[in-house]
Formats: structure tokens, C-alpha cells, sequence
């Protein structure tokens, strides 16, 4: 498994936020996400050095994590990307976490089900047409890569697990009943969040996905990390 950093923090989105946890931060993508800002701006991926411009990363080593944090009180493990269901070794790292009893969840765009990982949590963040970049070359592997519905589907039988997705605009709530009835997804189990990288683009996008999240009975997710942070890596 080929990965381009870790480091320990909160979660900041879904069920577990604000749990400490280890990131293990995967690099490769099979899609390439960007959205359209009010401002005309555009937003690709919060990680673009595990997508758009892919560092050459490194194997990953199970026993660097356990030294890191066998002096603190992290009992969740975070495997996310870029995308983690691309990487070869993935299933090994992930019982390895759970044969010591922790906690692992995987974030994942949910293109890919993989067989086995039935203990791991799973947090699924479908792509939504409002992800789909302008620029030709990439657009077309996005759109080739971003079926999801069939392994969300396995990913649903088999796992605890979130949908977790990136609101735009009214239109992405429209979409995101379409696919949560057509997949028979529980609202308790839906998290929306604002699309954005600041302050401000959450502002622009907090009323109305709150509506709907009252409306049909959704969970509302704030990016804490970013709120904490900034839209920074961390080191």
C-alpha cells in the first residue's frame, strides 16, 4: 500500500467527528473531482497531491504507526486517500489494525467493493454531478471511473457504514434522493456537508443543506478540520 503522509488528528466529518484518530492518507485517485464556486472560482479536490498531481509516495509501514501511537489514546484508524481501494495490501493493513482491537474506517469514493473487510467501517463518499470537472481529459476518466451504485450497493450488505456527501447546490439534494432511495439508504445513515475550502463557501451552502437535512431527515456534518485549521495539510 502506497501512501503519501500520516499523521494524528480529529475526525472532523460524520459519525466519529471530533474521535482521535490516525490518518493514513493513500495517494492515487480514480477520479478527478472540481467544482464550480458562486464566484466563478474553481474548487478540485482538498487533496490535490493525491489526485490531480500524484506524489510518488511511499510503502507503508504498519509498525511506524504502532510506535507513534502506543503513548497516546488513539484507538481509530483512519485509511484514506486519494483512494484507498485502488491500493494492493489494503485488506492486510486493515486486519492487521483489527486483529489489536482498534477501530478502522475507510474513506472511500465508493467506485470500488472489496471482498473481506466486512469489520471495517465504512464512510462512502459518493461523487455527485456537480464534481464533474470542465476540462476535457480529465472529465473523461471522472466520468468513465465515477460509477458507484453497484459496489455501494455490496458495500451496504456487508458493513457499518456512512454516506457522507458534498453539497453544491439544490440540485445535489435532488440527486442525493434519487440515489439514497434507488439504494434504500436510511436517512440516519446520510451526512451532508458544504462544499468549500473556507469559512465563507460553508456560509454560502449552511442554510439550505440544513433545511434539508430537517426536511428528510438527514445528518448535518461541518468539516471541523478545516474550521480548526484552515485548509492546510498537516505535517
Amino acid at each position: 500500500m502506497i501512501i503519501c503522509e500520516e499523521f494524528n488528528s480529529l475526525q472532523g466529518e460524520g459519525k466519529y467527528l471530533g474521535v482521535p484518530s490516525r490518518f493514513i492518507r493513500t495517494t492515487g485517485c480514480n477520479l478527478r473531482c472540481a467544482w464550480k464556486n458562486l464566484d466563478g472560482s474553481t474548487t478540485i479536490c482538498d487533496t490535490p497531491y493525491t489526485s490531480w498531481k500524484v506524489e510518488k509516495g511511499h510503502e507503508y509501514q504498519y509498525h511506524t504507526t504502532i510506535q507513534e501511537i502506543e503513548h497516546t489514546g488513539i484507538q481509530h484508524i483512519v485509511i484514506t486517500g486519494g483512494e484507498p481501494t485502488i491500493q494492493s495490501g489494503l485488506e492486510s493493513v486493515c486486519h492487521a489494525f483489527l486483529e489489536r482491537g482498534f477501530h478502522v474506517t475507510i474513506e472511500t469514493n465508493g467506485t470500488r467493493y472489496i471482498q473481506g473487510l466486512e469489520k471495517v467501517f465504512i464512510s462512502i463518499s459518493p461523487k455527485l454531478q456537480s464534481s464533474y470537472p470542465t476540462s476535457d481529459i480529465e472529465r473523461v476518466m471522472h466520468v468513465k471511473n465515477n460509477s458507484f451504485l453497484n459496489a455501494v450497493r455490496q458495500w451496504t450488505r456487508t458493513n457499518e457504514y456512512q454516506m457522507k456527501f458534498v453539497v453544491q447546490d439544490q440540485k445535489d439534494i435532488d440527486e442525493i434522493l434519487t440515489v439514497t432511495t434507488q439504494l434504500r439508504i436510511h436517512p440516519d445513515n446520510i451526512f451532508l456537508m458544504p462544499q468549500g475550502v473556507n469559512e465563507a463557501q460553508f456560509q454560502e451552502k449552511r442554510d439550505f443543506i440544513v433545511e434539508a437535512c430537517i426536511k428528510y431527515g438527514f445528518r448535518f456534518t461541518p468539516r471541523t478540520h478545516i474550521h480548526l485549521w484552515g485548509n492546510i495539510r498537516r505535517k
